[in-house]
């Protein structure tokens, strides 16, 4: 078809230099992470300690949080000038920044027009509420546009979406009629989506054949819908009407059994994305080793650490811990998202970005329904987050399943929780599982992290 060499022509022809005149210079940030991925680890150290300077300075002079923050810890903005030194800095929980959003957490400084309210869905039993900072919209652009091509893919191949309820999407990221005509008119771009938790074979066979009568395209959701889908597939013998560019995964942890399962059945490349709503964009594996993950290194500083805070080396597991470097309303400096690694050392590619050999614990288990649904931590955590709005009820929460109809959800109430939305979480929360799934609600004082360090939101029967 001629859609792919005439969008290959126009994006970069056409479009990107539209959106430079615009103030959008998407394509140039691609074309610069381009560039800057070939320069070496020292460069890349640099480049982070002048753009933490600006970070730090703007949140000790205009952020109450981490003004108090760091003269708690005898810090002055002169003493946190390289990623180093961030090893000085007390670390941040999403149970800090919630108790303190919005006043003490917001610069002072940037005008609203700039503030781009968010949530997250709870995936770690922890949902919370924080600003994007709008002025970044063309990095976060040109570095998917980027990252599609270390893929192995692109912006104008169709895009099919294995992930959430499309409940989530329209409330997290609605997009308005013209943005889609937009995006399908200037970019290419097309977009098609199947819930993860209701997905069939013959379902995605349905749309893979339509879809692929305009070309090639590639698929991006969770790892363990997707794998159980490739083996199906494999196992009766069928096949897709068109094998994908790509996978590319997030959200969950992406397995070696789940990316055998993905290569052999849908004979593609596997790439495993790392990202999260509160800093999108951190790493993806390496487009040429694929036993690798290269860290974003132009939007955060990441550090993976020890439980005494110091950094790991490379080979060792540790916590994540990361600075955005892009986000001037609500910083998030020296800040844990709740998941581990293990840090890697220098790529055989010659990329001189951060390393990590590979990212654990963020595989959460699966309430299986009596009616075969299969809902993960993830899904569970968006209905919660963003169709029933639990935040300003919950602290914290950890869904069990006691029996093969019966799950308990254990919550750490704030003042707000009420008798009357103890019964409506546990009516609303039955409906989504089903009618056929008893939903008990068990307020709790306290809920333990478990070894991986993380509370994780569904504990399976054995």
């Amino acid at each position: 078809m001629m859609v792919e060499p005439f969008y290959r022509w126009l994006v970069p022809s056409v479009i990107s230099p539209l959106g430079q005149r615009l103030g959008r210079p998407v394509w140039t940030m691609a074309r610069r992470l381009e560039d800057l991925q070939w320069q070496s680890p020292e460069a890349w150290q640099s480049r982070a300690g002048e753009r933490l300077k600006v970070l730090v300075d703007q949140a000790t002079e205009h952020v109450p949080y981490y003004r108090r923050l760091f003269a708690q810890a005898g810090l002055s903005p002169r003493d946190l000038r390289s990623p180093a030194d961030l090893a000085h800095v007390p670390i941040t929980t999403k149970s800090h920044l919630r108790a303190k959003f919005p006043a003490d957490t917001t610069a002072d400084n940037v005008p609203s027009r700039y503030w781009q309210k968010m949530k997250t869905s709870g995936s770690t039993g922890l949902p919370f509420e924080f600003y994007w900072d709008r002025r970044v919209y063309g990095q976060l652009t040109g570095t998917y546009l980027f990252l599609l091509g270390w893929a192995g893919t692109a912006i104008w191949h169709s895009r099919v979406v294995i992930a959430s309820p499309s409940y989530f999407y329209n409330e997290v990221a609605p997009r308005r009629w013209w943005h889609d005509v937009l995006g399908r008119l200037m970019l290419g771009e097309r977009n098609e989506s199947l819930s993860s938790d209701t997905l069939t074979v013959p379902a995605l066979q349905a749309l893979v054949k339509r879809v692929s009568t305009r070309g090639p395209y590639f698929i991006r959701g969770y790892p363990r819908a997707i794998a159980r889908a490739a083996a199906e597939l494999a196992q009766a013998g069928m096949s897709l009407a068109r094998n994908p560019r790509v996978v590319v995964t997030l959200a969950e942890t992406l397995t070696p059994a789940n990316a055998e399962a993905i290569q052999r059945g849908f004979g593609c490349a596997v790439v495993n994305h790392y990202s999260s709503w509160e800093i999108p964009q951190m790493a993806q594996t390496c487009p040429d080793n694929p036993q690798a993950l290269h860290v974003n290194g132009e939007r955060v500083i990441m550090r993976i650490v020890r439980s005494d805070g110091s950094d790991v080396l490379p080979g060792e597991t540790g916590r994540i811990v990361v600075t955005d470097l892009a986000n001037f309303v609500m910083p998030f400096i020296n800040y844990a998202p709740g998941d581990q690694a293990v840090a890697g050392g220098p790529c055989p590619c010659g990329r001189g970005m951060p390393v990590l050999a590979r990212l654990e614990g963020r595989d959460g288990e699966v309430i299986k329904t009596p009616g075969g649904r299969a809902v993960n931590g993830v899904v569970l955590g968006q209905f919660l987050a963003f169709v029933f709005g639990i935040i300003p009820y919950v602290w914290e929460y950890q869904a069990r399943q006691t029996a093969p109809a019966a799950v308990t959800l254990q919550v750490v109430p704030t003042s707000k929780f009420t008798p009357e939305i103890k019964r409506k979480l546990e009516r609303d929360l039955s409906t989504f599982l089903g009618s056929d799934v008893e939903v008990r609600v068990e307020p709790v004082d306290a809920i333990a992290l478990e070894p991986s360090g993380k509370r994780v939101i569904i504990k399976p029967l054995p």
